[in-house]
């Protein structure tokens, strides 16, 4: 499975990509998100520029976030904290799309779920 052009696109010029898995537990839910990122001259993160350059495919770092957490705080619209979230998982500093379509395809089968974030029901 491959990201598509859209959501590579999106990725590069820094938007956070996001998809709802499978729970685990009964009355959890589960997501995986996205979020890209560079390393500037200064040694620190910053967002990627909304340039459309292909060439940034493989420069980008990006940082995986996998977590499940009680459905509740979604349907009351509650902050989830550290000791509310049943399963976490972070992975930082994947470099390009390639090695992240590959530590993708451990986690998810279909790509085609990941969309911005804000269309996604996750509040971390």
């Amino acid at each position: 499975m491959e990201l598509d052009r859209k959501q590579i696109n999106c990725l590069i010029t820094g938007t956070v990509l996001s998809a709802e898995l499978p729970a685990v537990n009964e009355g959890n839910r589960r997501f995986v998100t996205l979020f890209p990122y560079m390393i500037n001259e200064r040694g620190t993160a910053e967002k990627p520029d909304k340039m459309l350059d292909e060439s940034k495919q493989e420069e980008v770092l990006f940082s995986l976030r996998d977590c499940e957490y009680p459905s509740k705080y979604i349907e009351n619209d509650w902050d989830v904290y550290d000791g509310d979230v049943i399963y976490h998982r972070n992975i930082t500093d994947i470099k390009g799309i390639s090695a992240l379509q590959e530590m993708l395809a451990e986690i998810m089968s279909d790509f085609t779920h990941l969309v911005p974030l804000w269309e996604t029901d996750d509040i971390l």
